[in-house]
């Protein structure tokens, strides 16, 4: 809107610091939800530290971020839980429907009442995609390289030193599960479908399902908005690829609009944890 404009430089570093450390808290939130003896504590914790790191974003004070961090990561260590692997689901999709509760009928919240350990991907990665999306579309001819890319490349180096921060701060974790690498993700991706498919999530989905079997994760659901053209001709047009690559990959495929039935998604789920359980006492 004229009169309006966002100053998008210095606000770039506090957003994908506060970001990370979003994704950061959801880590060690589902890793220890499924464990924790005292009902409650990691969704306390959760929105504690969800609270205070708001008041720190207002003042854009990093020393503060950072510290909050280790606070974090010291106060989910300390909750007690039952010791031992337990079953693990991935989930992936679109992005409205892999992170709004509501609107997948809270199945996170559900997966977890049932005794799975529930992994769903950084939300950091839905923005970070355009650095390689744009190397992408230059190397595909799809775009002309301009000045300004330069700055997109900087600007891919200079987050992902934030990162590796990160990582360090999450290896104190006791269920550590580091950030992957995008790129390398990426890479993985394009032995499935051409990197230059960025409708919807494009290749990302593809993306998180390699990256979760490289994790040994090979129960995934994805989440659809019914009618999303792109996310369906993505997500299920390359689900006979992945299971050529990950011959061990479940993949499961629920579609979701207003009227969706409830019992109708419950009831695949129960088949997927039940077949998830089994290999696990196999094995």
């Amino acid at each position: 809107q004229p009169g309006f404009e966002i100053d998008w430089l210095s606000l770039l570093k506090i957003l994908y610091c506060s970001t990370l450390f979003a994704d950061t808290l959801l880590k060690m939130y589902y890793a220890t939800v499924s464990r924790e003896k005292i009902k409650g504590s990691s969704k306390r914790l959760q929105t504690y530290y969800l609270g205070q790191v708001a008041k720190i974003i207002e003042k854009k004070d990093y020393r503060a971020l950072f510290a909050l961090l280790d606070k974090a990561v010291d106060s989910f260590n300390q909750i007690s839980v039952y010791p031992g692997e337990y079953p693990k689901i991935g989930i992936v999709g679109e992005i409205y429907l892999k992170y709004n509760s509501f609107a997948h009928q809270h199945i996170g919240d559900w997966l977890i009442g049932q005794g799975i350990e529930v992994f769903v991907p950084p939300i950091i990665d839905f923005f970070k995609q355009d650095f390689i999306n744009n190397d992408i579309n230059i190397r595909a001819h799809l775009k002309k390289r301009k000045i300004s890319d330069f700055f997109v490349n900087f600007l891919d180096m200079y987050t992902h030193r934030y990162e590796k921060y990160f990582n360090r701060a999450l290896k104190r974790f006791r269920f550590h599960s580091p950030f992957h690498d995008l790129k390398q993700s990426a890479n993985s991706a394009s032995q499935v479908l051409n990197l230059a498919n960025q409708f919807g999530e494009g290749w990302l989905i593809a993306a998180e399902v390699s990256s979760f079997s490289a994790e040994g994760i090979n129960h995934v659901v994805s989440l659809q908005p019914f009618g999303c053209i792109a996310n369906h001709v993505v997500s299920k047009g390359v689900e006979n690829r992945l299971k050529q690559l990950y011959p061990e990959m479940n993949l499961l495929f629920l579609d979701f609009e207003a009227g969706t039935s409830e019992v109708n998604i419950l009831n695949r789920l129960h088949f997927m944890i039940k077949n998830l359980k089994m290999n696990k006492e196999i094995a």
